[in-house]
């Protein structure tokens, strides 16, 4: 691991974010070792939130109805998310930290967020968050501060004007 990844220096990280797409099945056990060298530098005693950010398709959402997966696609989804899931287990052995799920979406994606809501349920159901010291939070942000809301995620809701 280079320099550029040693965070020994900031003593006062808070956050660190990644891509859910980053971590894919086929990737996983190399992303875990990565993100858990980069969680070892971390020397700050502040409280340090790892923020994914889930895209639309990353949770099986497309503007076409038609175009949105088909059950192997689905499958192939739960795979995946299995995979972060275990990558993220294994990282929090290394630093405690709190799991925030990020919808990171566009306008009309904000549909989205309730995929990624029950995506997260359903592994809090199976135990899988139950290493966690904190029950992990689902966010949305949009790129689009101007958009209507559901007023459910309005409390929840990070803009991020491009």
């Amino acid at each position: 691991m280079g320099r550029d990844f040693d965070l020994s220096r900031n003593t006062s990280l808070r956050t660190l974010e990644t891509t859910a797409i980053s971590i894919t099945e086929a990737l996983g056990a190399v992303a875990s070792q990565f993100l858990k060298a980069v969680l070892s530098t971390v020397t700050s005693p502040l409280p340090l939130d790892f923020v994914v950010n889930y895209y639309a398709w990353d949770v099986g959402w497309h503007r076409n109805p038609s175009a949105r997966l088909t059950r192997g696609g689905r499958e192939e989804q739960v795979f995946a998310h299995r995979a972060r899931f275990k990558a993220f287990s294994e990282m929090y052995t290394v630093r405690e930290f709190r799991l925030v799920f990020c919808a990171d979406v566009c306008g009309s994606e904000a549909e989205a967020m309730p995929l990624l809501e029950r995506i997260v349920e359903a592994e809090r159901t199976n135990g899988g968050f139950d290493y966690l010291s904190r029950e992990p939070s689902v966010i949305i942000r949009t790129n689009f501060a101007d958009i209507q809301v559901h007023p459910k995620y309005q409390r929840s809701v990070a803009f991020c004007v491009l």
